[in-house]
């Protein structure tokens, strides 16, 4: 009976909406004259469903190979965000063609974290002069086109994840959050295991970071093997990390797990879990929210509706009306909140509280129609 009714209250609550705004998300085409590049260079973005009838801003994540990678890693986020596992965001496909792939993303032998950070921007190569693009051409044109927020997040697989990695290392706070499937990280003698390690020892690395690796070549799993014990080496400071293997996959095959768990991890504690909720337990979650995409965020209306009345339907009285109070105050216009609060004052053989809510409802909502205002009155008889 608790399953039928939480599907029940689900079909209230906010994720719902989702589905009859827009089936799925839409996506756009843009073009960047490069300066940084001295190119042309491709982008697509994915914009999550209803975002054309929104005023809303939303977090961005930034997709290596995102003509590839970037349609399934926008699907698996819609999914999520369908579901309340994780927020709706904007999916930003950079498009790395085969014959400049390897030159975008991986690193120079000529280049190490200190050199680096001594050269001017004129001097960086490889995955670093094509890191100073993404920092300085693609993420503005982002911003100016599109409603963001200020949360950025980075995902690669292959060398896009040895391109994630050496962001997380040489650009510490760019990006909030970094998904490194399959990376790359033999690559010049496993070059960017002794960069990640300076980083470490400097302790300038924050956010969170997923990594993950299939079956495969030693060549790919014993320096993953060795990031990974390096990374627990080091106190991790301001970085959170998990990593992650599927024994059941290839290298060609492990992009949609490892981007489902990936952005699953990015937005760790985002997710309600499937029992009844108190105002205590959801004001948690919501401040966890708030301070994963850096705004305020609160308990949406329906939500807090949808939860009460479970509670109220369990007989827990004081956690119900707790919450159903906290809806009105914080909805005061709302006839859904307020028709809520009067039925459980009801339900609660508390009628007295029921008329007085009953007057609140009527003082504080504008424009109630006649027929509105019967129904209020109408939850008496």
């Amino acid at each position: 009976m608790k399953r039928i009714l939480y599907g029940l209250l689900l079909i209230l609550g906010s994720q719902y909406n989702a589905w009859s705004v827009e089936a799925v998300f839409t996506t756009e085409d843009l073009v960047i004259n490069s300066k940084k590049l001295g190119e042309t260079r491709n982008l697509v973005v994915y914009l999550p469903a209803g975002y054309s009838k929104s005023d809303a801003h939303y977090p961005v994540l930034y997709v290596t190979d995102g003509d590839i990678q970037g349609p399934h890693t926008a699907g698996t986020l819609d999914y999520l965000a369908k579901f309340d596992q994780a927020p709706q965001m904007i999916v930003v496909g950079i498009v790395n063609p085969r014959e400049t792939r390897e030159r975008d993303l991986t690193l120079t032998l000529t280049l190490t974290l200190t050199s680096a950070d001594k050269q001017s921007p004129e001097q960086l190569a490889n995955a670093d002069l094509f890191l100073a693009f993404v920092e300085q051409e693609v993420i503005p044109e982002v911003k100016a086109r599109y409603r963001t927020l200020d949360y950025q997040g980075l995902a690669g697989t292959s060398h896009g994840g040895q391109f994630a990695i050496n962001a997380l290392v040489k650009r510490p706070g760019l990006f909030n959050g970094v998904v490194a499937v399959s990376p790359s990280l033999y690559w010049n003698k496993s070059q960017l295991l002794t960069l990640t390690e300076t980083a470490l020892k400097r302790g300038s690395l924050q956010g969170r970071l997923y990594i993950s690796i299939a079956q495969e070549e030693p060549t790919m799993t014993e320096p993953f093997a060795n990031f990974v014990a390096l990374i627990k080496h080091y106190p991790k400071q301001q970085l959170a990390v998990t990593s992650q293997t599927f024994s059941n996959e290839t290298h060609n095959t492990t992009a949609l797990l490892g981007q489902y768990y990936g952005v699953k991890y990015l937005f760790d504690g985002w997710a309600i879990p499937e029992t009844p909720q108190t105002l205590a337990d959801l004001q948690a979650i919501f401040a966890t929210r708030s301070s994963l995409l850096k705004t305020s965020m609160i308990i949406p209306e329906d939500r807090a509706a949808g939860y009460g009345q479970w509670l109220q339907y369990l007989n827990r009285q004081d956690d119900a009306l707790a919450l159903l109070n906290w809806n009105t105050e914080n909805y005061p216009h709302s006839l859904h909140a307020h028709t809520a609060l009067i039925n459980a004052y009801l339900h609660f053989n508390m009628e007295d509280e029921a008329k007085q809510a009953l007057g609140t409802a009527l003082q504080l909502i504008k424009g109630l129609s006649t027929e509105q205002k019967d129904q209020l009155q109408g939850l008496f008889l």
